[in-house]
């Protein structure tokens, strides 16, 4: 088995980003009027990338009924380009990175408790603090690759922050 178990540990830079705010996944990803179909008409204001995407959601005080999903802006996008939404500058850090299935809610959970277990047992890493529930994004946006698969790719990022001696 190998030293990560399959999972990754990455850096992710502060960044700015348009944010959704605290909604319910029905504001954020419903249909007209929510931030998704807002994103998707001003999808010219938003970063492009070139492998992994550049969009997270994360449930706000561990409620899904309180999430927030941001996606990278570009450096020349102001407020009231975003508006009604707002930018917010992401402030990156360190997280453990794995990818479960986010139709099979015991695959993701035990995705997570995998991940736990890693940073309990790691004597490095500790769980970090923001976000407090971790945050995902889904890796194939368009989901040729999923449909392809049969699943539907999460990947789950965990906060880090090295552990206090």
């Amino acid at each position: 088995m190998s030293k990560l178990k399959n999972m990754r540990l990455v850096e992710i830079p502060r960044f700015r980003a348009v944010s959704s705010g605290a909604r319910t996944l029905g504001e954020i990803f419903g249909g007209e009027g929510s931030f998704s179909s807002w994103a998707d008409a001003h999808s010219h204001l938003l970063e492009k990338h070139i492998f992994e995407p550049l969009d997270f959601l994360w449930h706000e005080d561990r409620d899904i009924d309180r999430s927030v999903w941001i996606l990278a802006v570009r450096d020349e996008v102001t407020e009231e380009d975003a508006a009604p939404y707002e930018i917010v500058e992401f402030p990156g850090g360190m997280f453990l990175v794995a990818t479960g299935d986010e139709n099979d809610s015991a695959d993701l959970e035990e995705t997570v408790s995998g991940m736990f277990d890693w940073i309990n047992s790691s004597g490095v890493f500790e769980y970090g603090d923001f976000p407090i529930s971790g945050m995902c994004n889904m890796p194939n946006p368009d989901g040729a690759i999923d449909k392809a698969l049969g699943i539907a790719q999460q990947q789950i990022f965990l906060p880090l922050k090295f552990r206090e001696k």
